[in-house]
């Protein structure tokens, strides 16, 4: 999340620590945006493109920094951009900024947003979302079972290469780049697992808003009953435990490359560890 912050010039360095340690605390990613000078000629051109680029701005130690010309310009601006500003003190509890990050660090009000209270268009918004959330299942599982059979075959064809002596010391090397293939692909496989994850999250975090027009919040109670994956005995996420598939094949194939590079190089290596000892 960019942020644009606001300050006094003596403020800098306990402004970055403070804020810095106020994203960790709430697990925020957060990118501050400081104006390196405000004494030169170009700096409120510089400060306003910062402004607008910025998701939200942030104002540190606001009582003291207002006393300053350029920073009541500088939150001016951003109020004409539309800004969210945030107060922030280096001292106190800061719990309406607390409040305000967080919301805007997960779109929360956008989010609110984006439902209608008319309870017809409800029904069928939730009836297109479930079964969207089914159609994404079904194409998680049909990529599974694609990488599957692609990484399978090429591990396949490099064993039956090797197995029938096909291949001579000279064109040995072709079966490296089955590995970076096979790797390759591991990679993307793992990577499409986690954003079908995420996907799937999203599509469900609208589902449970959705519910609570209704009478019955029957996905949240399954939910719920499964301890809300905060119990690990009750439910591990599908996503975890599908990207070590990818892990485990590229695990495998890194251990087959290194006995390919010993099967290869290994006499060459131990001729060289002789010498020196």
């Amino acid at each position: 999340m960019k942020i644009f912050v606001i300050h006094s010039f003596e403020d800098q360095t306990k402004a970055k620590k403070n804020i810095n340690q106020l994203g960790k605390e709430l697990s925020l990613s957060l990118h501050l945006t400081f104006l390196k000078k405000t004494h030169s000629t170009d700096w409120k051109p510089q400060a306003e493109n910062a402004i607008y680029e910025a998701e939200a701005v942030i104002v540190f130690n606001p009582e003291k920094s207002k006393n300053s010309s350029n920073v009541e310009w500088e939150i001016k601006k951003a109020e004409e951009a539309k800004k969210d500003i945030i107060e922030i003190n280096d001292k106190g509890d800061n719990k309406e900024a607390i409040s305000q990050l967080t919301a805007l660090y997960n779109l929360s009000d956008e989010f609110e947003k984006c439902f209608d209270p008319d309870k017809d268009k409800s029904m069928e918004l939730y009836r297109i979302m479930v079964e969207s959330s089914e159609r994404l299942i079904e194409r998680r599982q049909k990529t599974n079972a694609f990488f599957i059979t692609v990484i399978g075959s090429l591990l396949a064809i490099a064993g039956f290469l090797v197995q029938t002596n096909i291949l001579n010391s000279g064109s040995m090397s072709i079966l490296y780049g089955f590995s970076a293939t096979s790797l390759l692909l591991c990679y993307s496989w793992k990577n499409l697992i986690d954003n079908y994850g995420k996907l799937n999250k999203a599509k469900f975090d609208v589902i449970l808003r959705i519910e609570k027009e209704f009478s019955a919040e029957i996905y949240s109670a399954e939910w719920i009953s499964l301890g809300k994956g905060l119990r690990p005995k009750k439910y591990k996420s599908f996503t975890s435990t599908e990207k070590n598939v990818p892990k485990l094949f590229g695990a495998l194939i890194l251990s087959l490359t290194g006995i390919l590079f010993w099967y290869q190089f290994g006499d060459f290596i131990n001729s060289i560890f002789s010498r020196l000892i």
